[in-house]
């Protein structure tokens, strides 16, 4: 009996041995058709034996680059990157006798995308949610041949995961459908501007909270959040705090990115929506820390109109604009950060559908932003004109702006302007617009039924289709202001 408890062991150490000893491997979002940032250290990561001496080579690099794994097997390499390029590369990892690799590996820009539904939703669309325009992006797919993407396979855990799972696929027509509609055409085109690669990893969750994107130590200072909802069965995935974070976030902040992309606000509508800027504050903050790479860009997208009471979820009318001002105050406190406005970017019957079709813009606005704030294209006016400050004179609301020096292009008819007198109701106002120097352009509003205005507001409905741009084209960001002395 002693003999066969003393084998029994010696296999058991065998197998414990020979599962260490071996088994190299890129973390699983590394791999075929990856793009690596440009210009910097790219990190490299995986697992193999413990202890073991990991070699690292790349097409482009003169010597190695070698490493040791720690005491769980985990290693990780710093890759010094050239200029982007849309040349095939090759990573290889070797220990001992064991060689992974990573092939048709392209240098270029690579930006961290998510959010709820409407940046996951993809560039095919789904029932009833169509995209406009993706037929013939689908169809010429294969002129973005610098463009990769990977999306973060839906995962949740209650701690943070070491890895998650994601395939890097090439921009073609059979691949191009299931892009992030926004990701795609914002890669697209800054592909194109830059005529650079372009990777997006697409990390997003439909119907999800911005505090499921959070980590455990900044969700412990919301009073509001119930850190054992993560684990209770009985709360669904898209409302549980820190999952997505742990279990998608992290183990990604891992891949060197240039920036980040957010799209969400939906879900959080009811839930803690007067919170939001802190919370989107703090989580950027976060995201930035685990990246590692100093304040990189953080450019936020607007939510799009849409009639939020639906009777059904307890989403509550009349919320969607404290969001977006909330989205706008966070745009301001966060460091090198911007805000896309989308507005103007909703059909009258599409009041009740949440994944409004116009997502091509979207993507493009954000590249215009990404050019002016990251690559150093000042001269690409990619700022919405957005409240400076008001004042009455004789009944009238005079309201300035910023970024709107060059005035604002025409339109048939101002809508969404209202004013309103000291406790009293708001009206619809007659907009008339004005352009001085070197003011830039200012709205005038006035309306008989307030004939002492003390509070002006813009585009503050949950569906309100704004119709005043800039003249660089983008639509002024809703807004609600009241003189200073009314304030108190």
């Amino acid at each position: 009996m002693k003999k066969l408890i003393l084998a029994a062991l010696a296999v058991l150490s065998s197998i414990g041995t020979a599962a260490w000893a071996g088994n190299l491997k890129f973390a699983s979002l590394l791999g075929d058709n990856m793009v690596l940032q440009q210009r910097t250290d790219a990190r490299i990561w995986g697992t193999a034996g413990r202890g073991a001496t990991v070699s690292v080579t790349a097409t482009w690099l003169a010597q190695p680059v070698t490493v040791k794994a720690d005491a769980q097997g985990r290693w990780e390499a710093l890759l010094p990157t050239p200029a982007a390029t849309f040349e095939p590369q090759t990573v290889v990892a070797e220990s001992g006798a064991e060689r992974v690799q990573a092939a048709n590996v392209l240098i270029g820009e690579v930006w961290f995308c998510s959010g709820q539904s409407n940046m996951e939703m993809t560039l095919g669309g789904g029932f009833g949610t169509p995209v406009e325009g993706a037929l013939d992006e689908i169809a010429m797919a294969n002129q973005y041949k610098g463009v990769r993407y990977l999306a973060v396979r839906k995962d949740r855990a209650v701690t943070p995961k070491e890895d998650a799972a994601g395939v890097w696929v090439e921009c073609n027509p059979f691949t191009a459908p299931q892009f992030s509609a926004v990701g795609f055409f914002f890669a697209t085109r800054l592909s194109r501007a830059l005529d650079v690669p372009v990777g997006i990893i697409n990390a997003s969750w439909g119907g999800s909270v911005i505090e499921a994107w959070m980590s455990r130590e900044l969700l412990a200072g919301c009073p509001d959040v119930d850190l054992a909802d993560a684990s209770n069965p009985d709360v669904n995935d898209m409302y549980k705090p820190m999952i997505m974070y742990n279990a998608m976030f992290k183990p990604a902040s891992r891949y060197t990115v240039a920036g980040i992309l957010w799209f969400q606000g939906e879900s959080n509508i009811s839930i803690a929506c007067y919170d939001y800027a802190d919370r989107l504050t703090a989580m950027a903050a976060q995201w930035r820390r685990d990246f590692g790479r100093g304040d990189i860009p953080f450019l936020i997208v607007e939510l799009q109109p849409y009639d939020y009471y639906d009777g059904q979820y307890g989403l509550q009318d009349g919320h969607g604009p404290i969001v977006r001002e909330q989205q706008f105050l966070a745009s301001q406190r966060i460091p090198n950060a911007g805000i896309v406005g989308t507005n103007d970017l909703a059909y009258e019957y599409e009041r009740t559908q949440v994944h409004a079709s116009q997502k091509r813009q979207i993507g493009e606005r954000l590249c215009y932003m990404a050019l002016n704030k990251a690559y150093g294209y000042t001269t690409v006016p990619a700022l919405n004109p957005c409240f400076k400050e008001m004042r009455v004179e004789g009944g009238r609301v005079v309201v300035s702006f910023h970024n709107a020096r060059a005035g604002f292009m025409g339109a048939d008819e101002i809508r969404g302007f209202e004013i309103a007198g000291k406790g009293g109701a708001f009206h619809p106002a007659h907009a008339e617009v004005s352009f001085s120097f070197p003011e830039g352009a200012t709205v005038t509003l006035s309306t008989p039924a307030v004939p002492e205005p003390v509070s002006v507001r813009y585009c503050y409905k949950d569906f309100e289709v704004g119709t005043l741009k800039g003249a660089n084209g983008l639509p002024v960001i809703p807004f609600s202001a009241t003189l200073p002395e009314q304030t108190n």
